[in-house]
C-alpha cells in the first residue's frame, strides 16, 4: 500500500471494519486453490468496470483509451473511488454479488480482500510473475494461489539533508554502525533531530518491520500457519528501533500525518527520515526546487542480515461475479507490460512494478529513481495474511510503547507474539 492509501485508511478506518466484520473467510486453507480458467489471446470485447481509488482512478481513463485503441470492440468504463472508502463498497459489493469486473487493490490490504471470498485466482499463464519484484510477487500470494497481478509499486529509501552532511564531512550511511553518528553528525550542524520515524500512529509498522527484516527476522513460518515474532532475531530488530530514542537521535513523539515531516526537514530541524518516491513532489512543494539541491537520497542502511526496506504499491484483481471476466483479466495483462506501465509512470509517477519498464529512457536517467530501482531489489511486504490488518495493529500499539519507553524491546515483543498467536494467521 502506498503512502497516500495508508493516510485514506487512517482517515476512514475502514480496513479494519473490513477485516472485522466482512463476508466471512473464503475457503483457502486446508487445500490447495486453483488457478482461474486460461485466457486466450485475442482481442478484448464488451464493456469492462473497473473500480480504481484516489490519484490513480482519476488518472487511469487517460491510460486505457491506449487499450480501447488496441481493441475496438471493448470499453473500459473506470469508477474512481476515494481510498477511505474503497473497502466497505468492496464488502458490499462482494455481500451483494454486484461488483464491477476488475478493481485495484492497495498491496497490503489484498489477503483481507481474499478473506472475503469475492476473488478470482489469477488464470494460468497470463502473465509471468517472474517479470516483477520480488516483494510485489510474494504479496500477490495467498495461502498458495495468486490473487492479483501487480502494477504499481514503492518503497522506502532514506532522504537526508545533503548540504548538513557535507558540512559535516559525512556520506551517506550503509549500515546501522554508520547509521547512528551520521545522525549525530547532522545534530551537530544544527538539526534538532537527526533522524525522523513514525512511533504509534496506523501503519507504524511499515517502518518498524524492515528493522526486524534486516536483523534476519522472519515473522512467519514456511507456510505462514503461525507468527515467529520471537526470534532472537526480531529481539535484535526491535532493539534497533528503540535505540534510534535512546541515543538521541529520533523523537518519541513521531509524525503522524503525510506533510508533517517535510516543513521540519526543510527548515533543518530534522536532518533525515526514511519515505518513499511521492516525497521528491512534497519535497519541492515545501521548500521549493532550490531546495531539492540539498535533498540527498541512499538506500537504506543495512543491518547485520540485508539492508531490506518495506514494498508497497497497488495490484489489480477480478471478482468472481465479474459479468466481463476475460474483459477484465486481458486488461489487466495488458496493464502489466512493461510498455504499458511506463506509459503509466509518465501519467502519474507510479512506479512499475515489472522490472523491464525500468530499462526505459523516462526512468533510467533519473538519479534518484535509480535508488528507488535498487532499493526494490530488497524490500518485501507484511506477510501475506487474512488476519494481517489486526496484527499491524498490534505492531504500532506495541511499537508505541517502544519510542516512549514504557516497555522493553523484549516486553514488546511478547506482547506481539502472544498477541498474534491469538488472532492466528487465518491459514
Amino acid at each position: 500500500m502506498s503512502r497516500k492509501t495508508v493516510l485514506a485508511a487512517i482517515a476512514g478506518g475502514v480496513i479494519t471494519a473490513f477485516v472485522l466484520t466482512g463476508c466471512g473467510r473464503a475457503a483457502t486453507s486446508g487445500g490447495a486453490v486453483e488457478a482461474g480458467a486460461p485466457v486466450d489471446n485475442g482481442p478484448a470485447t464488451g464493456t469492462v468496470d473497473v473500480w480504481a481509488m484516489g490519484t490513480e482512478g482519476e488518472k487511469l481513463p487517460e491510460l486505457v483509451a491506449k487499450f480501447e485503441k488496441e481493441n475496438p470492440d471493448a470499453d473500459v468504463k473506470v469508477t474512481a473511488v476515494p481510498w477511505q472508502d474503497y473497502a466497505k463498497k468492496i464488502e458490499t459489493a462482494v455481500a451483494s454479488g454486484s461488483t464491477p469486473d476488475a478493481t485495484l487493490v492497495g498491496s497490503s490490504d489484498l489477503a483481507s480482500f481474499v478473506a472475503g471470498g469475492g476473488l478470482e485466482p489469477v488464470p494460468a499463464g497470463l502473465v509471468d510473475v517472474d517479470s516483477f519484484y520480488p516483494g510485489a510477487r510474494s504479496s500477490t500470494e495467498i495461502d498458495g494461489a495468486t490473487y492479483a497481478v501487480p502494477w504499481y509499486v514503492e518503497t522506502r529509501v532514506l532522504f537526508y539533508r545533503k548540504d548538513l552532511a557535507q558540512a559535516a564531512g559525512a556520506k551517506a550511511p550503509t549500515t546501522w554502525d554508520e547509521f547512528t553518528p551520521f545522525a549525530k553528525a547532522l545534530q551537530a550542524q544544527g538539526a534538532k533531530w537527526g533522524f525522523s520515524v513514525a512511533t504509534g500512529a496506523p501503519y507504524t509498522w511499515q517502518g518498524v518491520l524492515p528493522y526486524l527484516w534486516q536483523a534476519g527476522a522472519e515473522l512467519t513460518d514456511a507456510e505462514r500457519s503461525k507468527f515467529t515474532f520471537d526470534s532472537k532475531q526480531g529481539l535484535e530488530g526491535l532493539t534497533r528501533y528503540q535505540s534510534l530514542f535512546t541515543d538521541g537521535i529520533a523523537s518519541p513523539n513521531g509524525p503522524v500525518n503525510l506533510g508533517e515531516v517535510e516543513p521540519k526537514f526543510v527548515s533543518g530541524e530534522v536532518g533525515s527520515f526514511i519515505s518513499g518516491p511521492w516525497e521528491i513532489g512534497l519535497l519541492n512543494q515545501a521548500g521549493g526546487k532550490k531546495f531539492l539541491a540539498n535533498v540527498g537520497v541512499a538506500k537504506i542502511p543495512a543491518g547485520p542480515h540485508a539492508n531490506t526496506s518495506y514494498i508497497g504499491g497497488g495490484h489489480f484483481s477480478v471478482f468472481k461475479d465479474a459479468k466481463n471476466r476475460d474483459g477484465a483479466w486481458k486488461l489487466i495483462r495488458w496493464l502489466s507490460k512493461p510498455k504499458t506501465q511506463t506509459d503509466w509512470f509518465t501519467i502519474s509517477g507510479d512506479l512499475p512494478a515489472a522490472q523491464s519498464a525500468w530499462e526505459s529512457d523516462v526512468l533510467s536517467a533519473d538519479p534518484n529513481l535509480a535508488v528507488f530501482r535498487e532499493q526494490l531489489k530488497n524490500a518485501q511486504n507484511a506477510p501475506a495474511v487474512t488476519t494481517w490488518t489486526q496484527v499491524g495493529a498490534l505492531v504500532d500499539s506495541e511499537a508505541e510503547k517502544v519510542a516512549k519507553r514504557v516497555s522493553t524491546p523484549q516486553e514488546a515483543l511478547a506482547a506481539i507474539q502472544a498477541g498474534a498467536a491469538k488472532i492466528g494467521t487465518g491459514n
